[in-house]
């Protein structure tokens, strides 16, 4: 009994080692192209990460042709590449081509590329982006190269960038390169276009606003 206590602590020690290892100097870089991730039915949820960095890490990435859809009833979506979290963390982003879809009944869809927030830095050249949501009652978000607080930093080249929503009661929001609670963002943007139609729907883009 005793030696079985002592193999569990070493694991246990060598287990934290390796996290705080990955936390506090973690580095990626990540080329990919073609990736699909479809989901419908009841009550699902979806999520899709390339290549965001938190606490202190490093990633560099470079994406084309990602598609994420989903349908049917009280679903969740959410994309996330190149978010740089927490002092220290970086991230460059070069993305194109990238699509989210998703249609239903209260549905909520969320799309964020390049965001720095508590101390990261990003760098965001986004191309060819596109969010669209269909139904009742449904959510929807897109959020590229904003900067929230104290000593984050975005930069954020952003162009063709569409979203588009229909249906009744939804709620559509865009941010693009904004700067909030001390967080400083550069931005550059072309082409940027979003739709809504159908009833008693709320709207809303914000784009480099400082708060």
């Amino acid at each position: 009994m005793k030696l079985k206590l002592k193999v569990i602590t070493i694991a246990l020690a060598v287990a934290f080692a390796g996290a705080a290892f990955a936390q506090s100097g973690s580095t990626s870089k990540v080329n990919v192209q073609d990736i699909n991730q479809s989901q419908s039915g009841l009550l699902n949820q979806q999520q899709m990460d390339l290549g965001n960095a938190s606490a202190g890490g490093k990633s560099n990435v470079t994406a084309k042709g990602v598609n994420q859809s989903q349908s049917g009833l009280l679903n969740a979506q959410k994309m996330s590449i190149g978010n740089a979290s927490g002092k220290g963390s970086e991230s460059k982003v070069n993305v194109q081509n990238i699509n989210q879809s998703q249609s239903g009944l209260l549905n909520q869809q969320e799309m964020a590329i390049g965001n720095a927030s508590a101390g990261g830095k990003s760098n965001v050249t986004a191309k060819n982006i596109n969010q669209s949501q269909s139904g009742l009652l449904n959510a929807q978000k897109m959020e590229i190269g904003s900067a929230s607080g104290k000593g984050s930093q975005s930069k954020v080249n952003a162009t063709n960038i569409n979203q588009s929503q229909s249906g009744l009661l939804n709620n559509q929001v865009m941010g693009i390169g904004n700067a909030a609670a001390g967080g400083k963002s550069d931005v550059t943007a072309k082409n940027i276009n979003q739709s809504q139609s159908g009833l008693l729907n709320d709207q809303k883009m914000n784009i480099g606003n400082a708060k």
